[in-house]
Order: structure tokens, then sequence, then C-alpha cells
């Protein structure tokens, strides 16, 4: 019987140390990767296709219903945006807006959030539901333009950084964050003679780096895309942002586009003009993509 058993075992294949755990990919994973595959280029052919218009010439552009590859390649449109002293005056604002906004914006907010999460005080609740109440109402427009205009903020830049203190929703990704950090480390720090102030700064500052680096990313995309308050409340050219330049130049080229010619070169020009107001942000965007998922997960966490 050992004999036979032994004689079955030596007619069995021998496979490689771990080789039952590789499969081969199947039919679904094929369908998989194939529906994924077309979803990454549906996603970048629109940025490929605006760089091919905004390099190609206006008469293959004009020639072609849709250029796969540039064609007659130049330049003419980047040397008309970066010769355009109003993009450079709009870059400037929106710079300012980029770095003194997401500062202003990021440092209320959290503290805000801090404050929403710490156990109960007097007004607590009441403080938190005139908060969340301003995600589902608005005042309108028109006292919302008065109360600008009697702030004395018409017509500056700060009118354009300083309604913005407190968004609530960062806020209260930020409240449910320090919500779910252990309350030990507040316990502790207090028995060590450490103050409101200290306990912030020294113990839920340093381990909530992910999420103000998550919260400072949206506030930073949104200044950076900030164009609607420069519309409504300013006047003077040289505050008005990027974003807000661009899309009056686009306004002005539709609506005095009469030619073909004339129409294939501003088509150059509106690309061009596009990959100068995203090509930054799109640069700044990987360094802190790492921090997204643990960022918006952990702050989801307690609510």
């Amino acid at each position: 019987m050992g004999k036979k058993w032994r004689h079955t075992l030596t007619k069995l294949p021998l496979r490689p140390h771990g080789a039952a755990n590789n499969q081969r990919f199947g039919g679904l994973d094929i369908f998989i990767f194939a529906i994924l595959l077309l979803y990454v280029l549906a996603v970048i052919f629109p940025f490929y296709n605006a760089f091919v218009i905004s390099i190609s010439s206006e008469s293959a552009y004009y020639n072609s219903n849709l250029l796969l590859w540039p064609q007659d390649i130049t330049f003419e449109a980047y040397q008309s945006v970066f010769t355009n002293s109003a993009m450079w005056k709009g870059l400037g604002i929106t710079m300012i807006l980029l770095v003194f906004g997401t500062a202003y914006q990021l440092f209320f907010t959290v503290i805000t959030g801090y404050a929403m999460s710490r156990e109960r005080w007097f007004g607590k609740n009441f403080v938190m539901n005139m908060i969340l109440v301003t995600m589902f109402f608005g005042g309108g427009l028109v006292p919302y333009y008065y109360l600008i205009k009697d702030l004395g903020l018409y017509n500056t830049i700060w009118v354009m950084i300083i309604p913005g203190a407190i968004d609530t929703f960062n806020m209260l990704l930020m409240r449910n964050y320090f919500a779910s950090l252990p309350k030990e480390l507040e316990e502790s720090a207090r028995i060590d003679g450490a103050n409101d102030v200290q306990i912030f700064v020294k113990v839920y500052l340093p381990l909530s780096l992910p999420m103000l680096a998550t919260v400072g990313l949206f506030f930073a995309v949104g200044n950076w895309n900030s164009w609607y308050n420069g519309m409504l409340f300013v006047e003077n050219s040289d505050l008005k942002p990027l974003q807000l330049v661009l899309r009056e130049m686009i306004a002005s080229i539709s609506s005095s586009v009469e030619s073909p010619t004339s129409k294939t070169y501003s088509e150059g020009l509106v690309m061009a003009s596009i990959f100068f107001t995203i090509v930054p942000m799109m640069c700044f965007y990987p360094f802190l993509q790492k921090f997204f998922v643990k960022g918006i997960v952990v702050g989801a966490i307690k609510g």
C-alpha cells in the first residue's frame, strides 16, 4: 500500500513554489482592462486634441474635421499668449489669491473644525447649525452685492479672498478628522501642563498633515479657478484674475469671429490660453495627490 502511494505521488506534476497563486488573465479581466483603457483615452483625448489644435496652423485646422496629430506645426498662438500683458497681470493676481487666499481659508477652516470637534461647550450646537445652514441656503445675489458694497470690498482684491474664509464641507472634513484622533493625546498633554493652543499646535496639527494637504489643495484649486467674484465685483482690469481674463478673451473672440480663417486662428489661441492656465496646476497636483485618499477617507470616518 505504501509503495503504491509513493508511486502515485511520483507521477503528479511538479509545480514551482507559488505557482498555485499565479493565475492567467481571464476573459472578464481583459474586458475590464479594455473598458478602463477606453475610459483613460476618453479622458486624455480632449487635452491631447486641444494641444494639437494649439500648435497646428490655421489651414491645417480648417481643412481637417479632426486633428489626430499636429500638422504644419506653429507656435504663433503661444507667442500671442505669452506676449499678452493682460494674461500676465491676471496670473499675478491669481498667484496672490493662490498663496494668501489659500493660507487665509486654511487657517480659519482648520481652527473652526478643531473647535467644532471639541467636547460640548455653550452654544456649540447653535454655531454648528448656523454653519450647516450655509450649505443648503444662501442670502441671494442682491443682498450679497449690497453687503460687499457696504463692507468696502467692491473693486478690491479682498473681495476674492475675505468672503471665502470658511468652506463648510472642508470644515466638516477637518472636524471629523480631529474627532477621530484619540482623546488620550489631549489628556496626556494636559497632564504635562499644555494649554489649549499648545495642544492644538504641538499635538493635533502634526498628526493632521494628510488632511491639511488635502484641504489645502482643495482651496488652492478653487483659488486658481476663481473668477466669479471678480466678474461681479471687480471693474479694474489690473485686478482681474487669470481665469476671468481667459473668459473675457474667449467671449470677445467668439463674438467677433466672422471669417473661417479668423475662427481657426482663434481656436488655436483659445487652446493655447487654456494650456497656459491649466499647466501650472497640473504640475503642482501630483505632489499632493498621494494625500487625497488617506485624507478624504480618514476625514469621513466619524460623523
